[in-house]
């Protein structure tokens, strides 16, 4: 999708920091690993694919993950429509100020489905 321009992503720099402290962890480590992906190999595709956004708003909406905030203050500043994550805080928000927070796999059958 991202490839064929059918979506943009936007990230900044404290999200890649959160993105490149993520892919350390053992979990997600395993998964790479039995796909035989690198994860240093990641982040220039995320790079490639995405703006980077000079993030200057403030958000405190998420208490429990204070660095989920990071998320939902680049998606203010670029006013997206939505927030793909696997991040149960962001998650159970469901949307902010308007934006909605979706999981991938909902938003790809959501995507399919207003393309019929």
């Amino acid at each position: 999708m991202a490839e064929g321009k059918l979506v943009q992503f936007f990230i900044s720099v404290d999200v890649l920091q959160e993105i490149n402290r993520a892919l350390q962890y053992e979990k997600i480590s395993r998964i790479l690993r039995r796909s035989r992906i690198e994860p240093k190999s990641i982040m220039p595709t995320i790079m490639s694919l995405s703006s980077l956004v000079d993030v200057r708003t403030h958000v405190g909406a998420i208490e429990e993950d204070p660095s989920d905030n990071r998320v939902l203050a680049c998606a203010k500043e670029v006013d997206v429509q939505f927030v793909i994550s696997g991040d149960r805080h962001l998650l159970r928000l469901g949307q902010y100020e308007g934006i909605k927070i979706l999981t991938a796999s909902a938003f790809v059958k959501m995507a399919r489905s207003a393309r019929r």
